[in-house]
């Protein structure tokens, strides 16, 4: 049955990411990082298949599952690289508070 599981899984990548993409109960992440991880399925993807294709190019055969590639994927690490405009936060561009008396 684990080898028709992890089957179904790997032909769903939709499926994997969104169970594997840090989530809603995911301790310490905030709003920001959670929304961002849920749009970029897509772009996740393409990163692996282009992993894959250099395993090819470099005359070996890929054995690396989309599974493995989520559970090594550096979520904060890619993240911390981000600029705050990236993230879909304000960071440091937000306007400073002015007092008027």
């Amino acid at each position: 049955m684990a080898g028709f599981l992890d089957a179904f899984l790997e032909d769903n990548p939709n499926i994997l990411y969104q169970a594997l993409r840090p989530g809603e109960s995911a301790p310490g992440f905030g709003n920001s990082f959670i929304d961002y991880w849920r749009g970029r399925q897509g772009d996740v993807w393409n990163d692996y298949l282009g992993d894959i294709g250099r395993t090819v190019l470099g005359g070996e055969e890929p054995t690396q599952t989309f599974r493995s590639y989520l559970g090594d994927y550096d979520w904060m690490g890619y993240w911390r690289g981000l600029n705050p405009g990236q993230r879909g936060s304000q960071g440091s561009q937000t306007p400073r508070l002015r007092w008027f008396i």
